[in-house]
């Protein structure tokens, strides 16, 4: 007999949750590395027992890794990464499992029907059941073949009896009165705040280098400085120049390239221009005609560099030609070009004259004396071909060699930790001036810069707000403290406490109810992942793979 969802999609769905599907539909299939996972890794594991499923098994670690991807995204959950797909999917496996042992039944037709509606995938933006998003579901499953109503039918139904089954063993989410206080007074609370930023930048630090502070610094920071292993590379150069046609375009072709890319050649501004109708039509193409012309000429160059480099790729590979041989230095000559030297550089410090050098570092990186040429890469240019040399081994350069860079790492660090002992001395300054009602104008004296923030809460902050100043808010500071200071990259913050109004943490006030729930669910949740995630640990242990002791 069809059950109540199949018949009810059946019936009344006609549209497409395509959004939903198309993702869900890809099939997921996890791999196993050192540790038990879902899926295989060739045949390292040929079976993982794991609650009567077989992991190792393809076409079972599909089947749960879609049922997992499915159920996340009817929750919501639309960015998983892969290890939390792969967690959650165990997870959903163990709670089945435990909902067999506890005699957990299946969800009466009424029941799967409540359960479906509250499903945040159906939801509006106000937490309604939308019932035209959800009628964009039947279609997407009665197309589709690697996802069916039978496929989503199981999943509803496991997902409800893991939800009846976290009522049993998450219990009841017991929080204390005073949790609850505490979360009112966090959430609740009004305040009214003034922060002091002290630029970093103009923070005079004083700072002295010596030999002596540089190669302590040196040497507790030699890994800082160390060159890793790099390549020493030539590059043949294709421009852009040396391939432009003999002849121009002409004026057909340059007038049907300038219809179909108006919006990259606007026409120059006239002085003392008329108005013109704005139904009258213009012509603009003579103004910017040798603009297209250049325009047209140079893509072709570009067009015919690529060519040229392609097949001098092409001619390598077909002559088989060696790293540093005769033969491409021939090759190289036929082209009547030079294969120029570069210095050895590493990917974060290119070469000053040719910084784009850096985006490269994925073809570079791949090659060495068996694949010494690379394809052809863009260039301002034009084209290039990266030859490989050599590879130039690692090393640990001395202070020497590096002073520069030591010198400034270390004015740097030192000053970063001048600035923060110096923001505790301040600290204590404004804390003293706040006492005595004159924060802003200590703050200002010393050349911070003040912002106030008033009568707001935690639920609803300033949407400029300084992130620095969540801190204050998060360990609740009592009216007329000054927070430590935050040092970020730029600037320190400190935060001062002008006002602060704690809410009603009586059971009388009815957001007492409200954040009790939902503490009472967050506990509950966690009671419920703990379980099942000791069960899956548990499982996997059982069935682990046996170490092979080492003779």
């Amino acid at each position: 007999m069809i059950s109540w969802i199949q018949t009810y999609f059946q019936k009344h769905f006609r549209t497409v949750f395509a959004v939903l599907l198309a993702v869900t539909i890809v099939s997921f299939i996890f791999t196993i590395g050192a540790a038990p996972g879902i899926g295989r890794a060739g045949n390292k594991i040929l079976e993982q027992p794991f609650f009567g499923h077989n992991l190792g098994n393809e076409q079972e670690g599909r089947r749960i890794g879609n049922d997992a991807q499915f159920s996340a995204q009817l929750r919501g959950a639309y960015q998983v990464s892969g290890a939390q797909l792969q967690e959650y999917a165990l997870s959903r496996i163990a709670g089945l499992a435990l909902a067999d042992e506890l005699h957990v039944p299946a969800p009466t037709e009424k029941e799967l029907g409540t359960f479906i509606a509250a499903l945040p995938a159906f939801k509006d933006e106000q937490g309604n059941f939308n019932q035209p998003r959800y009628k964009q579901f039947e279609d997407s499953l009665k197309t589709s073949r690697d996802f069916t109503i039978a496929d989503a039918n199981r999943v509803f139904r496991d997902d409800a009896r893991i939800e009846a089954l976290g009522k049993i063993v998450s219990g009841p989410g017991y929080v204390l009165p005073s949790d609850v206080a505490e979360q009112l007074k966090r959430a609740d609370a009004t305040w009214s705040l003034v922060t002091a930023s002290w630029d970093y930048a103009a923070f005079d630090a004083g700072v002295q280098v010596n030999d002596l502070a540089l190669q302590k610094f040196f040497e507790e920071n030699a890994f800082r400085y160390e060159v890793p292993a790099r390549p020493k590379l030539s590059v043949v150069e294709f421009k852009t120049a040396e391939f432009l046609p003999p002849t121009p375009p002409s004026e057909a072709e340059m007038r049907a390239f300038y219809e179909a890319n108006k919006a990259r050649f606007p026409a120059p501004a006239e002085k003392d221009a008329k108005p013109v109708a704005t139904n009258a039509s213009t012509d603009d193409f003579p103004k910017v005609r040798a603009q297209v012309e250049q325009t047209m000429k140079d893509l072709a160059g570009r067009n015919r560099a690529s060519k040229a480099a392609n097949d001098f790729t092409v001619a390598i590979y077909e002559r088989k030609a060696a790293a540093n041989s005769a033969d491409l230095a021939a090759l190289v000559a036929a082209q009547h070009r030079a294969a120029v030297q570069l210095a050895p550089f590493t990917f974060d410090n290119p070469p000053a004259d040719r910084p784009w050098l850096g985006q490269y570092a994925e073809q570079i990186s791949r090659l060495n004396k068996d694949r010494f040429f690379s394809d052809p890469v863009p260039s301002p240019d034009g084209y290039i071909v990266f030859l490989w040399n050599e590879t130039l081994p690692g090393y640990k350069p001395m202070l020497n060699e590096v002073k520069d860079k030591v010198a400034a790492d270390y004015k740097e660090s030192e000053k970063r930790k001048r600035f923060v002992e110096a923001g505790k001395a301040l600290r204590a300054k404004l804390q003293a001036a706040a006492a005595a009602g004159k924060f802003e104008e200590v703050a200002k004296a010393e050349k911070l810069a003040t912002k106030s923030y008033a009568n707001f809460s935690l639920r609803q902050p300033p949407q400029d707000l300084p992130y620095a100043a969540y801190g204050a808010l998060q360990a609740s500071l009592p009216k007329g403290e000054v927070s430590e200071m935050v040092a970020t990259g730029d600037q320190g913050v400190f935060t001062y406490v002008a006002d602060k109004k704690l809410p009603d943490v009586s059971p009388a006030n009815p957001r007492f109810a409200e954040v009790q729930k939902q503490l009472a669910q967050y506990t509950a949740a966690a009671n419920q992942s703990a379980v099942l995630s000791a069960l899956v640990e548990t499982e996997l242990k059982k069935h682990a793979p046996a170490k092979t002791a080492t003779p």
